[in-house]
């Protein structure tokens, strides 16, 4: 990575900001959080290991196996509401054409990496969101998951 020291002036200014994007990032993690429970019955909702403060990135969910609507229709849903998802990065790498001939592949199973890769996705917790979108967010994962 060759940073223009344009960037690294960025970067150096940002960097004065980072505790408090930390502090919000985690404040949009614990309200979605908090305001996703009663969807546990349909989805699996992240939580930090023992012993851990991590700075969440985004809140990743996974539609459950007994789920009745799946993750492509959660996703759309919250798509035509302006909320935005992302899938995970690579997928099942194993999947990927650059790993074909790996051994592995050819004699191992790894089915959690394909639930993985199948029934998760992002929802963003950057530092610029604001509780009423936040709270949009969760009304509208609330309304998809009853079917309202």
């Amino acid at each position: 990575l060759k940073l223009t020291d344009m960037q690294a002036a960025i970067g150096v200014a940002q960097l004065k900001k980072l505790d408090q994007f930390i502090k919000q990032r985690n404040e949009n993690f614990q309200f979605l959080h908090k305001n996703s429970q009663s969807l546990n019955t349909c989805l699996s909702l992240p939580i930090s290991s023992e012993n851990t403060t991590p700075s969440w990135f985004g809140f990743p969910i996974m539609v459950k196996e007994n789920s009745l609507i799946t993750r492509n229709e959660i996703v759309k849903h919250l798509t035509e509401k302006n909320i935005g998802t992302r899938l995970l990065f690579g997928g099942n790498l194993l999947k990927q054409p650059a790993y074909k001939k790996l051994l592995a592949r050819e004699k191992k199973s790894f089915p959690n990496t394909d639930i993985v890769m199948n029934d998760v996705f992002w929802i963003g917790v950057q530092p610029s969101l604001t509780k009423e979108m936040i709270a949009y967010v969760c009304d509208e994962l609330i309304k998809i998951i009853s079917g309202d």
